[in-house]
């Protein structure tokens, strides 16, 4: 087969360490104590804070004629799906400055967009507003950049505002009718403590309460298999190496941590672009499937109601200033290619007339009993 956040809130993180030297390490993997404006006077773990997934609740019922004209939904239209990688001062094609990551997600929010996870798009179980359109944000290779702690001299640790957790989580809090979640594909033996330069020493130890604290918040994780190699040129065996012991170790790091999508390395398929052993495959007793391959680039994507879907090929917008400009003209140029949502989980509300990207492409065998409704 072929293919291609001047306040910010403060966010503290209790690990359990009693107040002392900077080498100290963390009693406990898992605290979390989120949107606090100080940092608590306690040393003590506290239990993690979870904002809700979706804040705003979608309209009930199929929409109303004067409804329909006011919101515009469009249910097979495209989905934006960012691609961030490190987060840093220098920006670049694979570093997005914090301010121009948050930059990005104020336009988005200005916009009429609603940050949803990438498993509700692949699993068609969107819930989103009315007249919102979703967006998803992924993260690839865990660099520093994007979860960073700092450490205070209470002894206690804050999420770094100007990294991409922190921004997030910042703006989310700010706008709690944005939606939140993110993916981050994950490499196992370098869960955010590294550079481009080096690696980052006061990092290393914290890498599985960052995994355990991303699950609780809302974040989904991704295989972005166990070394980081393309996968052309590999043996079938190999293959499953990289993406089985990618999986086993996150799950051994946070048990039973859902891990359903492969971010492919550079965008490269197996030879042929075979996506066989992404359906499924046996590896050390055990079974491995995923859900989704995304790739690198270089467009939104189309929705599972399109007969141009193909979950092992999601795509991806590279969020850099050349790409982002580009599709952010062609998003308010061209509102009609975009997904709109009705509110209603239960119908499939699509325009008649259709942005020609989309036209001959809704495949009503996929509305799984949900009403349809063309307007």
């Amino acid at each position: 087969m072929s293919r291609w956040f001047g306040f910010l809130l403060v966010i503290v993180m209790i690990v359990g360490v009693a107040c002392g030297g900077d080498d100290e390490q963390p009693q406990s993997t898992v605290p979390a104590n989120v949107g606090a404006t100080e940092p608590p006077t306690t040393t003590q773990p506290v239990e993690p804070t979870v904002p809700p997934t979706n804040l705003v609740t979608p309209t009930p019922g199929p929409l109303t004629p004067e409804q329909i004209q006011q919101y515009k939904p469009n249910e097979l239209g495209q989905i934006p799906v960012l691609e961030y990688h490190q987060i840093g001062a220098v920006p670049e094609q694979f570093v997005r400055t914090p301010d121009q990551m948050r930059g990005d997600l104020q336009w988005l929010y200005d916009h009429g967009f609603y940050v949803v996870n990438l498993s509700d798009i692949v699993n068609d179980t969107l819930s989103v507003p009315a007249g919102k359109k979703p967006v998803a944000l992924t993260f690839d290779d865990s660099p520093a950049g994007q979860f960073r702690l700092q450490k205070l001299d209470t002894g206690q640790y804050l999420i770094d505002p100007d990294c991409a957790v922190g921004i997030m989580e910042s703006f989310f809090n700010t706008y709690p009718d944005f939606g939140r979640g993110g993916q981050f594909a994950v490499l196992p033996h370098m869960l955010f403590d590294w550079t481009t330069e080096a690696a980052e020493p006061a990092q290393q130890q914290f890498g599985q309460m960052k995994l355990q604290w991303l699950l609780d918040n809302g974040y989904e994780l991704g295989n972005h298999t166990i070394d980081h190699v393309s996968l052309a040129g590999l043996t079938n065996d190999e293959i499953m190496y990289q993406l089985a012991e990618a999986n086993l170790a996150i799950q051994q790091l946070v048990p039973g941590a859902p891990v359903d999508a492969i971010t492919l390395p550079f965008g490269i398929y197996p030879d042929g672009g075979d996506d066989t052993l992404f359906r499924g495959f046996d590896y050390k007793g055990q079974h491995f499937v995923w859900q989704s391959a995304l790739l690198v680039g270089a467009n939104p994507t189309v929705v599972p109601i399109s007969t141009e879907w193909d979950q092992y090929a999601v795509a991806r917008i590279q969020a850099f200033d050349d790409e982002l400009n580009k599709w952010f003209g062609v998003f308010e140029d061209n509102p009609g290619l975009l997904y709109v949502s009705d509110g209603d989980p239960n119908t499939l509300t699509i325009p008649t007339d259709l942005h020609p990207w989309l036209v001959g492409t809704f495949n009503e065998t996929k509305a799984n009993g949900r009403q349809i409704v063309r307007y």
